[in-house]
């Protein structure tokens, strides 16, 4: 069972070479994990999550004088640039790593978008839900922090880790 637990936590986790995996009730966690995976790849994997997709710019190469005066066919346009390219490779990079991050249970929700940013945001609004739920979930952890005791018997510790999970409720919920 031990050995099993391990096996979980280091598949949530992910590693220096593997995305975390998203657990249901664990997004947060999984989306700051992501978040810093993604940044140890590059900061342009990171910016292709966050930004979205890189539309290369291409521009027409003027063509000689003979050609243009023949009518000159259709345009040539110029190659993309190594930066362009190194965009485009780490929008490759972004879709693969997020997309090894979700679960087979949640796959099926993501299997169409066609950008790691698309990913990103369908995860982010069936996690976090609308403002509404976040609203909802700011009010609740709030009135948990302002009501907060520690019940009869139990320990300085474990009073500790309840005030710590209220807390970083609000993190979460946007309150510091």
């Amino acid at each position: 069972m031990a050995h099993a637990l391990s096996l979980n936590v280091s598949n949530n986790v992910g590693g220096s070479n593997r995305a975390p995996i998203l657990v249901a009730n664990e997004y947060h966690h999984w989306s700051q994990r992501m978040e810093r995976y993604s940044r140890r790849l590059g900061r342009d994997v990171w910016r292709s999550i966050e930004e979205g997709h890189h539309v290369p710019v291409r521009t027409p190469v003027e063509t000689d004088r003979a050609t243009a005066k023949l009518g000159g066919g259709q345009p040539v346009l110029n190659h993309p640039t190594k930066d362009n390219l190194d965009k485009m490779k780490n929008e490759v990079i972004a879709f693969y790593e997020i997309s090894c991050g979700v679960a087979p249970d949640n796959f099926d929700i993501i299997i169409n978008s066609k950008s790691a940013k698309e990913i990103w945001d369908v995860l982010k609004n069936m996690y976090e839900g609308t403002k509404q739920a976040k609203d909802k979930k700011l009010t609740t952890a709030l009135n948990e922090f302002n009501n907060f005791k520690a019940h009869e018997g139990e320990s300085l510790e474990d009073s500790f880790k309840r005030f710590n999970l209220i807390v970083t409720k609000l993190s979460n919920a946007g309150k510091i």
